[in-house]
């Protein structure tokens, strides 16, 4: 049993601040229904404390690479797991997903199309989901965020709140039935998500948005009695016989704009270290070391020598 004075909530303070452009009072945790009168925390409460106590309360990321999970330790490009309150998670995940994220573009006769591999309002109404609808009571369970090369795969413990299956229902008119109706009204106050019942038709809505999108790459939403999958297909994947007809292959680096600025980069200095490359370009060093990764293999990048006291060689244009 905890007290609204045991514990601290400068993450959901902060965020109630930036929209209210007040301070949150504690009487207002009890008509948001985190607090009781008394002072005692509800479930709900617990969940946006700094400090969450729920061991429950976590998100495992992992950005396999290939089509399959294998061993996090050989398998795994990158691999991230976070805990505490509801609100880093939900932020903690979704930029774990752009951090692991290609946007591409295309050349058109004026201008240039960008061609993210998914809606980015998509995949936050997604995790926003799965963490708003999770069944918290079952303990030894966490929401997955599996990413694949011509997939995204989000788990969260719990199927439907009513038993139906997801996949047997028009996402057109899926009856607003939640599990947890205080995160849900919480959510919906930090303009997190919308109003209740849209967010599947809202996950398929951006994703009809992005250029080239066909029916082949409508996200897909199943459920069991304890679980439910959404899945999102990468719009820039396509099977290794088809790259090269559709100039998306590995070895042309102009249709990635990082890429682009890497090259430039290690161009005008070929001894420039990865940590500088991460403050130039504002990304991880991981992101770095995978970009790098993919133009050694492209044969675009050659190194010479150590990682201490080498340099980088660039393939010569044909």
């Amino acid at each position: 049993m905890y007290k609204q004075v045991d514990l601290t909530f400068a993450i959901f303070e902060a965020e109630c601040k930036k929209l209210m452009k007040k301070l949150i009072t504690p009487k207002e945790y009890i008509s948001f229904g985190m607090c009781k009168p008394d002072g005692l925390l509800t479930y709900a409460g617990l969940l946006f404390a700094d400090e969450c106590p729920l061991l429950q309360s976590r998100v495992f990321c992992t950005r396999w690479n290939g089509l399959s999970k294998g061993s996090v330790g050989d398998d795994a490009i990158d691999a991230e797991e976070f805990e505490g309150d509801i609100i880093s998670l939900l932020k903690n995940s979704h930029n774990f997903v752009r951090l692991n994220s290609k946007v591409r573009w295309k050349k058109m006769s004026d201008h240039r199309v960008n061609k993210p591999d998914y809606a980015d309002r998509a995949v936050f109404e997604v995790l926003a989901n799965a963490l708003m609808h999770r069944d918290y009571s079952v303990v030894g369970s966490e929401v997955h965020v599996d990413m694949y090369d011509d997939r995204l795969d989000i788990y969260s413990p719990g199927g439907m709140a009513d038993g139906s299956l997801i996949q047997n229902l028009d996402i057109e008119d899926v009856p607003s039935i939640r599990r947890n109706p205080t995160i849900a009204d919480v959510f919906h106050r930090l303009d997190f998500v919308e109003r209740q019942g849209s967010g599947l038709k809202k996950i398929r809505t951006e994703t009809s948005y992005l250029y080239g999108y066909t029916d082949d790459y409508k996200p897909k939403f199943v459920s069991t009695p304890s679980a439910f999958h959404v899945i999102l297909r990468n719009m820039n994947y396509l099977p290794s016989t088809q790259k090269d007809n559709d100039n998306v292959s590995m070895n042309v680096s102009m249709e990635n704009e990082r890429l682009q600025i890497l090259v430039e980069q290690i161009r005008n200095n070929p001894s420039i270290k990865r940590v500088e490359l991460s403050q130039i370009i504002q990304v991880t060093e991981k992101t770095i070391q995978r970009d790098l990764d993919v133009l050694k293999k492209a044969g675009t990048i050659s190194r010479v020598g150590g990682n201490r006291y080498g340099h980088w060689e660039i393939k010569p244009d044909d």
